[in-house]
C-alpha cells in the first residue's frame, strides 16, 4: 500500500517531467532517486534524526535532484525501521519508478 502512495506521490510531483522524457531518462532519474531513497534507508536505520538525514543527503546530491530530497526522505521515515530491515527500498523504488507509464 505504501508503495502505491510513494508512486503515486511521485507521479503527481513529476508528471510534467515524467511526460517529457524517454525510457532511459526516466530510468536514470529513478536510479538517481532510489540512491536518494537507500540513502534515506540507511540513516533511518542509524536512527538518524530526519532533518539531519534530510540536511546530509541534500548536501550530497545532485543539483537536478535536490526538490526530491524532502519528500523521498519523508517517506522513508513515514515506514517502520522493521519494513526497511526486511526489503530492499531501492530496488522496490527503482522497480516502481521506472514502470511508471504517464501514457497509461
Amino acid at each position: 500500500m505504501k508503495q502505491i502512495l510513494l508512486v503515486t506521490l511521485l507521479g503527481l510531483a513529476f508528471a510534467s517531467a515524467a511526460a517529457a522524457e524517454s525510457a532511459s531518462e526516466r530510468d536514470a532519474r529513478c536510479e538517481k532517486q532510489g540512491e536518494i531513497i537507500a540513502k534515506a534507508a540507511e540513516a533511518r536505520l542509524a536512527r538518524t534524526r530526519e532533518a539531519k538525514a534530510k540536511e546530509e543527503i541534500m548536501e550530497s546530491t545532485e543539483e537536478d535532484y535536490k526538490t526530491s530530497v524532502p519528500l523521498l526522505v519523508g517517506y522513508i521515515y513515514t515506514l517502520p525501521r522493521k519494513d526497511l530491515k526486511a526489503a530492499d527500498p531501492k530496488l522496490a523504488f527503482v522497480e516502481q519508478c521506472s514502470g511508471f507509464d504517464p501514457d497509461k
